[in-house]
């Protein structure tokens, strides 16, 4: 749009300049209009608050997707978590797109006709007066979400939605450039492990902070170095989730895992992914929840999905111990993930 704007009110840039040459142009062809630098002067003020108009959609559509994003995510989640029920497969992100698209269109349509009462304009969406809207101003084919990581996603709305701001007989049309508002899924808890421990183990989706990447090599830095306990700190720091946002451990993190589920995977209980590789993710199961399904064997692998398969593994060795996790039980994984995580090695000194 070349606006820019927020609560405080909004600039000129020269996108904006250049939009006013119509209506120089217009003041200019009156010739016989006694005085025209008040008529310029005028059309001039008027364009100004059409802008700024403008301007307010377009950041109330940015911000309110963001936030009907988050508000979708969070509601998903609990939806499951409350009624112990995973969503049918393949219908979680076509739920939370339906709830970001309602909420959207609530906050569009009564911001719109604020801004009509504030400003005396006509504000049409798609070739409809704002005031006939009783509900839907965007529907869900204006609407994607998108996924570049595991931790979030983009909510996406398409450009081009016809706009247009009526000034007694000026009609203003514009079309709406696209929107992308990145959704944070961090701090959201996670049904996956809360019902796949039988409601035992309650989990909250943090990003595991050491992680590096350069291009398509992968670091986990999980046996950076050893602690004072005789521990791989990082790994330790991953399975307590120390200095998470909520100050509560033990809580593990959440890592990058192109094996792992992505949020809606784990929202529909799957357990393998058809999501790309980079939206995945995983997290450790400390303790031993499911220690009878597993037949009091507690060399399970730790990774979520793994667990939840009874897929065997094999423990860590730091100074020739194996080393616990802070629940005490036996730290365990599987070959694959021993690979993938850079644990392979048979004890570390």
């Amino acid at each position: 749009m070349g606006i820019i704007g927020d609560e405080d009110g909004y600039a000129f840039t020269p996108l904006a300049v250049l939009l006013f040459i119509p209506v120089i142009i217009i003041a200019i062809s009156y010739g016989d209009i006694v005085n025209e630098a008040n008529m310029l002067a005028a059309l001039s003020t008027g364009g100004d608050v059409t802008i700024t108009v403008v301007g307010s959609i377009y950041s109330t559509v940015e911000k309110a997707a963001a936030d009907a994003g988050r508000n979708a995510a969070y509601n998903a989640s609990r939806n499951v978590i409350d009624n112990a029920e995973f969503f049918p497969q393949g219908t979680s992100k076509a739920n939370i797109t339906e709830n970001v698209v309602n909420a959207l269109n609530d906050n569009i349509i009564n911001t719109s006709l604020e801004l009509e009462r504030q400003t005396g304009r006509q504000i049409y969406i798609n070739n409809v007066p704002i005031n006939n809207y009783t509900s839907a101003t965007f529907t869900t084919s204006d609407v994607t979400l998108t996924q570049d990581d595991p931790f979030g996603f983009r909510v996406e709305i398409r450009r081009g939605i016809p706009l247009k701001i009526v000034q007694q007989d000026q009609v203003y049309e514009f079309t709406l450039p696209p929107v992308s508002s990145y959704v944070s899924l961090e701090g959201i808890e996670d049904p996956y492990i809360w019902i796949n421990t039988k409601f035992r183990t309650s989990n909250v989706i943090y990003k595991y902070p050491y992680y590096a990447t350069n291009g398509t090599y992968a670091d986990y830095r999980l046996n950076e170095s050893i602690d004072n306990a005789g521990r791989l700190q990082n790994l330790w720091y991953c399975l307590n989730g120390t200095d998470n946002p909520s100050n509560i451990t033990p809580r593990p993190y959440y890592f990058v895992d192109p094996n792992g589920l992505s949020f809606f995977d784990r929202l529909e209980n799957r357990s393998s992914s058809a999501d790309p590789a980079y939206a995945r993710m995983s997290t450790f199961i400390i303790g031993d929840p499911l220690l009878e399904d597993h037949n009091g064997n507690q060399y399970i692998s730790k990774v979520d999905r793994e667990y939840f398969l009874g897929i065997a593994g094999t423990t860590i060795k730091v100074r020739k111990n194996d080393m616990y996790d802070p629940l005490g039980a036996p730290f365990c994984l599987s070959a694959t993930y021993k690979n993938l995580l850079g644990l392979a090695a048979n004890n570390y000194n």
